[in-house]
């Protein structure tokens, strides 16, 4: 199987690379809508789509696995019951991640936004949680997380407020049928928290490598 460290490291450059490189990708083709955009949106048919499709299902794999050695790695020294609950909110992500890689906003956007925001709030809940149960973890690890589940809260009630206040503005779009280009304004400033709140879960995610190799170093 995966070696730990390799794992480690895949859990938060893997998504790293499938948004930078999506989202290239989406720019220089030229069919981007407008600027800044949703993460989501350079799921558009060219190679952005197999980019971010193919990144993101792969994923969505790695993290399934990553909250499955994280738990068997500590399960032994640590809060079992906040451990248990992190790994199951880690499988949860990842599975959302996946269905998510290919349900595009183009085309299934009630199901991508369901897991959109599955992804976003457990994603959160992974990273406390595991913070919680890693009561020996390093300073190193521990202050990561200080750092980005703060970021993500921060993050996620900007973008979340940001939304909120496209959709008083144009109460027509609640029932999720959205035109992008008047929701743009608001999009201005929630695109930029979700792109923040991306980066404090691969910040979360990194932390995790201390973790995970703790019993290899014993």
């Amino acid at each position: 199987m995966i070696e730990d460290r390799l794992l480690a490291r895949l859990g938060w450059a893997l998504p790293a690379m499938t948004i930078l490189l999506s989202t290239l990708a989406h720019i220089m083709s030229g069919e981007y809508r407008a600027f800044p955009f949703f993460i989501s949106e350079a799921d558009f048919p060219g190679i952005q789509r197999i980019i971010f499709t193919a990144g993101f299902t792969l994923t969505g794999i790695v993290l399934i696995y990553l909250s499955w050695r994280l738990f068997q790695l500590n399960k032994n020294h640590t809060r079992w019951y906040w451990m248990h609950l992190s790994m199951l909110s880690g499988i949860f992500v990842g599975a959302n991640l996946i269905i998510m890689a290919f349900m595009d906003m183009y085309d299934h956007l009630e199901a991508h936004i369901l897991t959109a925001v599955n992804i976003f709030y457990f994603g959160l809940a992974w990273g406390v949680l595991t913070h919680l149960a890693m009561k020996d973890a390093s300073d190193k690890s521990k202050n990561l997380r200080y750092l980005s589940i703060s970021l993500g809260f921060i993050a996620l009630i900007g973008m979340t407020y940001s939304i909120n206040l496209g959709l008083i503005a144009n109460p027509e779009f609640v029932n999720g049928d959205w035109d992008m280009d008047k929701m743009q304004p608001w999009i201005n400033w929630a695109a930029p928290f979700e792109y923040l709140l991306a980066t404090s879960f691969m910040l979360t995610l990194a932390s995790f490598g201390a973790d995970i190799t703790s019993e290899e170093e014993e």
